[in-house]
């Protein structure tokens, strides 16, 4: 996640350029910045719903991080 971040935030520059010379780079640069976007969101709200609800009832989900046994 770390690594996508960093990449988007190092294109959002080039993909939001008007200089001499961004009318090539730009259009890649917007496609990778927004490709980096959504993947982001799907793996953080799409595959854990995916998870849940693909998940079978012998399937062993993770606990809540919040619970503690004592």
């Amino acid at each position: 996640m770390m690594t996508m971040l960093v990449a988007t935030l190092g294109l959002l520059p080039a993909a939001m350029s008007h200089g001499i010379g961004s009318d090539s780079q730009r259009p890649f640069a917007i496609v990778i910045v927004g490709g980096l976007i959504a993947d982001l969101v799907m793996s953080i709200f799409l595959l854990p719903t995916l998870y849940v609800w693909i998940a079978r009832d012998h399937d062993v989900l993770p606990s809540p991080e919040g619970e503690f046994e004592n």
